[in-house]
């Protein structure tokens, strides 16, 4: 009885792992958005395992972010908000620092180039910080559209 739970246990993991390695099979979500463009066994390997741990999949799907549906403003919107929400910390101290992944990942989300984007929340680190997660959201997008170079780095101009 064990041997065989192991088995079947074996083959959904196979299963799963073999579709995330053939093609571009990541589907969408917070795996597909940072990792898109790249591609190989290896980065959908970790676009799928970064969807799953992160549940943004399900929730791209269930709300058409995360390039499960594309061309709805209100629906990126909300995803703008939920990755700050969920990646508050981290977001932070990447920001404090200038770089990182998470910041990387938002900087891609707000639709801005890396470098500028990383250098004015840096340089703005201690205005863009003030009150709650969605105050940082709000700061960002404050900060752009007062920044003739950074909106046009971010394809608002």
């Amino acid at each position: 009885m064990i041997k065989k739970l192991i088995s079947i246990l074996a083959l959904i993991g196979l299963a799963t792992t073999g579709s995330a390695m053939a093609g571009d099979t990541s589907g969408c979500g917070l795996g597909k958005v940072v990792l898109d463009g790249k591609s190989g066994m290896i980065m959908n390997l970790l676009a799928s395992t970064t969807n799953g741990t992160f549940g943004s999949q399900t929730f791209g799907i269930t709300s058409g972010t995360s390039g499960c549906s594309a061309d709805n403003v209100l629906m990126k919107e909300k995803e703008k908000e939920v990755f700050v929400a969920v990646n508050f910390d981290n977001l932070s101290k990447d920001m404090a620092m200038g770089q990182g992944q998470t910041l990387s990942a938002f900087a891609s989300l707000m639709g801005c180039s890396v470098g500028d984007f990383s250098r004015m929340t840096q340089a703005k680190y201690d205005v863009l910080t003030q009150g709650s997660e969605a105050a940082l959201l709000e700061n960002v997008k404050k900060e752009i559209a007062v920044d003739p170079k950074l909106a046009a780095a971010c394809g608002l101009s």
